[in-house]
């Protein structure tokens, strides 16, 4: 699709398509969830996204985080074109499916350890981290949360209040969800801190028989 040129600027930006959906967009979408980009997609090929004006960028984003293989990969489209043939949804708690239970089979054999492994599929990363929390207070009748600066798990009430930076995701939401404690992440390149001062704080911080999980923010 675009072997010979991957960027191209064709017009100021937005350029005049993209900036009429843009003006439509601050008359019906919220503020709250403008885009960072001021071009509105068409199409896009693996890491190159194309606007309405013919306008193409390198997608740094991915939609962050979801699209590893990149946009219109064969195999992902040819796995929807076959899914949407045979059904689109059903909620697997109504009525169940075979390939959500072939995933939960192949993402348990992959994890390791010896223990036995079962897998639960969520709409987002947030409701991911938010029900991962809610077993583990389950599971363990503890509620303290154990969590790292700098790092994100989310914008629902429990997982924004997990979220480490106030602006721009938690400035005005408050007040926050409780018993959610925030340490340091030993991290010696920037920040020196050793293992042992990172201890020495989670004492500090809350019994530790209260508490039910540490969350870690993931690298991709």
């Amino acid at each position: 699709m675009y072997s010979k040129r991957f960027v191209r600027i064709a017009t100021e930006l937005p350029g005049p398509k993209s900036r009429e959906v843009l003006e439509k967009m601050r008359t019906y979408v919220p503020a709250a969830i403008s885009p960072l980009v001021p071009a509105v997609v068409a199409k896009a090929e693996g890491v190159v996204i194309e606007d309405l004006d013919g306008n193409r960028f390198l997608d740094f984003s991915g939609g962050w985080g979801v699209l590893n293989v990149g946009h219109g990969h064969p195999k992902v489209v040819e796995a929807v074109k076959r899914q949407a043939d045979l059904f689109l949804h059903t909620d697997f708690s109504a009525v169940p499916y075979e390939v959500f239970v072939e995933l939960a089979e192949r993402i348990a054999k992959l994890a390791p350890g010896p223990s036995p492994k079962k897998c639960a599929f969520f709409n987002s990363g947030a409701e991911a981290v938010e029900n991962a929390v809610k077993i583990s207070r389950a599971a363990t009748g503890r509620k303290a949360v154990l969590v790292f600066e700098n790092a994100f798990h989310g914008r629902t009430l429990l997982t924004m209040t997990m979220t480490h930076r106030a602006i721009p995701y938690k400035a005005g939401f408050g007040p926050y969800a409780p018993d959610v404690f925030r340490l340091p992440y030993p991290y010696p390149y920037r920040n020196p801190i050793p293992l042992e001062e990172i201890e020495r704080r989670m004492l500090s911080l809350v019994d530790p028989r209260e508490v039910a999980c540490m969350v870690v923010e993931p690298v991709i």
